[in-house]
């Protein structure tokens, strides 16, 4: 009997139905009627190389359309120093030409008759890596790299500056692979002009890419944490109120970003904050960590840091922590304590709680404080936050001191 193998032809690749590394969750939404197909790339026993059939059968009994997870391994077979390609019966040189004689000619891809009839094409936010160039490495993780870069959108859009988060290609699992990916699938949802804009993904081969606006301006954190050009009271009222727009965007989509922090603000050329890093994001209303490892403890809240619970008013935590910084000129929060367990005994306890920064307007003080409630109820929600940051936003020529009589008692929570 045949092994399954890792070979592909390089024609697969080229072929609209060909999605490169794909999760099986990330097929089912695709495959709508019955023969619908497509072929993605797959670890199986470690080996990265496997090519897959996914497609749905009708289901003869209630008469209606399902996915009932059905896939077929291409398989390769050495038949006379050939190398030819097979799943059922027919072997061809490559798995274009296999795919295309089962197409056309109807045959059947098992004993029970499951035909394929449609290919299901890529999007257009499915990118090739030949659109994708890499110019400048802008830092370096555990499981891959960002860089500054330009993607290139055709002969009539041209090429535009994007940033380019790539993960390693050696050593990495499936799950990692798939929680990579899970970032773009979430990104996919967002549209919001304090949110960065997502261009695509490139999984068709190694390395898989995530592609997104630049943000020349850089790191809200260090913008702030600049003392030859510091943000005025004006910037920094602009910038809460920048991210807060986004965060009630967020709330609305019912997703919890749980890694809300200045160094995940990023700054466009216009000097607009625009949230990202979806890392650690979740697409739900409340959601419970067993694991709490590696976490950011000093942004975390009290019910977080005790019972590992996440919610969007565990981001309006985070977001107090965030305005924190952004008055404080990027300090570390609660720097008097270095040791994490301590500060995480504090925290739960009430006995660390943080100090308005100096100089901080009395008006940012108490949406700040609001936002730092012990009891997650009574923390104010996004929305609120929103109307009340946007009502204060000043335009680009306003001074805080003209601004203290317009936001003068809008902050009643």
């Amino acid at each position: 009997m045949p092994e399954e193998a890792g070979g592909t032809a390089w024609q697969v690749e080229d072929e609209p139905f060909y999605h490169g590394f794909m999760s099986n969750n990330e097929c089912k939404p695709l495959l709508t009627n019955a023969g619908d197909f497509l072929v993605r790339r797959a670890e199986i026993d470690g080996e990265i190389n496997s090519m897959k059939f996914k497609l749905v059968q009708r289901n003869s009994h209630c008469h209606s359309f399902t996915c009932c997870n059905m896939r077929f391994y291409v398989r390769t077979l050495n038949h006379f120093q050939k190398h030819l390609y097979y799943v059922y019966i027919y072997a061809f040189k490559t798995i274009s030409d296999l795919i295309a004689y089962h197409s056309r000619m109807k045959k059947p891809l098992n004993n029970e008759n499951v035909c394929i009839v449609k290919g299901i094409a890529r999007s257009d936010w499915q990118l090739a890596h030949e659109q994708i160039e890499r110019n400048k490495k802008l830092g370096e993780g555990a499981f891959g790299e960002v860089w500054e870069g330009t993607l290139n959108l055709g002969v009539f859009r041209g090429y535009i500056p994007v940033a380019i988060k790539t993960l390693h290609s050696g050593n990495i699992s499936a799950d990692e692979r798939i929680k990579f990916l899970r970032e773009a699938n979430l990104m996919l949802k967002l549209s919001h002009p304090n949110i960065i804009k997502f261009y695509g993904v490139a999984t068709l081969k190694d390395p898989i890419m995530i592609v997104m606006e630049f943000a020349s301006g850089g790191s809200l954190l260090a913008r702030v944490q600049n003392t030859k050009r510091p943000p005025t009271d004006a910037d920094k009222i602009r910038y809460c109120a920048g991210a807060a727009s986004g965060l009630a965007y967020l709330e609305t989509m019912q997703i919890i970003h749980r890694d809300i922090a200045a160094r995940n603000c990023l700054l466009n050329a216009d000097d607009e904050v625009k949230l990202s890093d979806f890392g650690l994001s979740l697409l739900g209303i409340k959601y419970r960590e067993r694991s709490m490892k590696n976490v950011p403890i000093r942004w975390l809240s009290p019910e977080t840091l005790k019972h590992g619970r996440f919610s969007s008013k565990t981001d309006v935590w985070s977001f107090g922590i965030t305005i924190w910084e952004i008055y404080s000129g990027g300090q570390e929060p609660y720097a008097e304590i270095q040791d994490n367990k301590e500060l995480r005994r504090g925290i739960i306890e009430q006995r660390v709680k943080i100090c308005s920064p100096p100089g901080m307007p009395p008006m940012m003080q108490q949406i700040m404080f609001s936002c730092l409630t012990y009891d997650p109820k009574n923390r104010p929600t996004f929305q609120e936050l929103n109307v009340k940051l946007s009502a204060a936003r000043p335009s680009s020529s306003s001074s805080y001191f003209t601004l203290s009589s317009k936001i003068k008692g809008l902050f009643h929570f």
